[in-house]
C-alpha cells in the first residue's frame, strides 16, 4: 500500500459529517422586516443571508472581521443599485454543541439604517456529529434528542424571478433531512408554490440549491436540490422545471448522480463512479442518457453506456462487461473529492 493510500485509509475512521450551527433572527432594521438566516462552522465562515425587501435580492455576506467580540461586515453592496452598508453583531455567541445560546436576541448596527434589536426564532448548534472531538459527548447527545419540522432556512442562489427556502426537519438521532421547497416571487415576495420532496436529502449548506436551464428553454429559470457539500463525483441531484404556462415548477423525472446538459440534442446524461473516488483507480464509470420531451416536458431514458478505468502503468479505457455494469447498478456508492 502506498503512503497517500495509507494516509487516507487513516483518515477515513476520523469525522466524516460537519454539522454547523444554523440560527434564524427576525425584527426591523430601520422601517423594514428583515429575518437573518446565519450558519457557520467557526468564527470567520459565519454566513448571513436575507432577502432585501425592497427588490427581494438575496444578500448574503461571509468571512466577516472579528474585533474583540464582535462581527463586522464591511462595505457590502445590499441591493441591485450598488449601495453599500456596513453590519456589525454585537453580541453575537457561537455556542457550539449547547442546545440554547446565551442570547435571545441579536444586537447590532447598520452605518445605514441604525441600530438593530432582532429576536431568535430558531436555533440548532450542533458542529460535530460524530469523530473525535473534545466535545463529541455534548454534540451527540445534541443530535440525539433535538426534533424540529419544516423549518424553512433561505438559500442563497435565486433565479430572476424566484428565490428559494428550503423545509427542514430533523428526527431524534438523525441528521438534518429537506422535507421541501418554499418558492417565493421576487415581483412581491409573496410564497407561490409548496413542493414536497418526493426523498428527503440531508441538509448540508446554503448552497443546496442550484440554478440552470434544465428544460433547454434558453431561461435559466429552473433548479436543483444537492445533496453533498462537493461538486465531485457521485453528488445526488434532484431537478425541477419551470412551466410558464402554469406558471409553476414540476417534476421532469431527472434525478441521479452529476448530471452534464446536451442542449443541442436535449440529453442529459447522469455520471455514477463506482470505485476508488479518491485516487481514481479500479474505476466502473456508468452514464445514463436522457432525452427532454418537449410536449410532455418529461425525460426520457433512452440509452446507458459504462467504461472501465483499470490501475496500473498501462491506463487506458475500454468497455465494461456484463458483470462490472450490473455491479455498479448495484452499488451503494460514496461522493467523492472534486476533479
Amino acid at each position: 500500500m502506498n503512503v497517500l493510500k495509507y494516509l487516507l485509509v487513516i483518515i477515513s475512521f476520523f469525522p466524516q459529517v460537519t454539522q454547523a450551527i444554523y440560527r434564524i433572527y427576525s425584527g426591523n432594521i430601520g422601517d423594514k422586516k428583515i429575518d437573518f438566516y446565519i450558519s457557520g462552522t467557526s468564527d470567520n465562515s459565519l454566513t448571513i443571508s436575507y432577502v432585501n425587501t425592497n427588490d427581494y435580492t438575496i444578500i448574503s455576506e461571509r468571512l466577516p472581521k472579528k474585533v474583540d467580540n464582535e462581527y463586522v461586515y464591511e462595505n457590502y453592496t445590499y441591493d441591485l443599485f450598488g449601495n453599500k452598508d456596513t453590519l456589525i453583531l454585537k453580541n453575537f455567541d457561537f455556542s457550539e454543541n449547547k442546545i440554547k445560546s446565551e442570547n435571545d436576541f441579536l444586537i447590532g448596527t447598520s452605518l445605514k439604517f441604525g441600530d438593530f434589536k432582532l429576536k431568535k426564532i430558531f436555533e440548532y448548534n450542533v458542529i460535530w456529529s460524530n469523530g473525535y472531538k473534545e466535545n463529541h459527548k455534548d454534540s451527540k447527545e445534541l443530535l440525539s434528542n433535538i426534533e424540529f419540522k419544516n423549518v424553512e432556512f433561505l438559500q442563497i442562489h435565486s433565479t430572476k424571478d424566484f428565490y428559494f427556502k428550503l423545509l427542514l426537519s430533523k428526527n431524534k438521532k438523525e441528521d438534518i433531512k429537506i422535507t421541501g421547497v418554499n418558492i417565493y416571487s421576487k415581483k412581491n415576495g409573496e410564497l407561490i408554490q409548496r413542493i414536497k420532496t418526493k426523498k428527503n436529502y440531508l441538509f448540508y449548506d446554503v448552497f443546496t440549491v442550484e440554478i440552470g436551464d434544465f428544460d433547454f428553454d434558453g431561461n435559466e429559470n429552473d433548479f436543483s436540490l444537492v445533496e453533498g457539500d462537493t461538486r465531485g463525483t457521485n453528488v445526488p441531484h434532484m431537478y425541477f422545471i419551470y412551466d410558464e404556462s402554469q406558471n409553476k415548477f414540476i417534476d421532469p423525472n431527472l434525478e441521479g448522480y452529476v448530471f452534464v446538459f446536451d442542449p443541442e440534442k436535449k440529453i442529459a446524461t447522469s455520471t455514477k463512479t463506482c470505485g476508488d473516488v479518491i485516487l481514481y483507480e479500479n474505476n466502473i464509470i456508468l452514464n445514463k442518457m436522457y432525452y427532454f420531451n418537449q410536449s410532455k416536458k418529461k425525460y426520457e431514458y433512452i440509452d446507458q453506456y459504462c467504461m472501465a478505468i483499470p490501475d496500473g502503468v498501462d491506463y487506458y479505457l475500454r468497455e465494461c462487461t456484463i458483470k462490472e455494469r450490473q455491479d455498479c447498478e448495484k452499488a451503494v456508492v460514496e461522493p467523492g473529492d472534486e476533479p
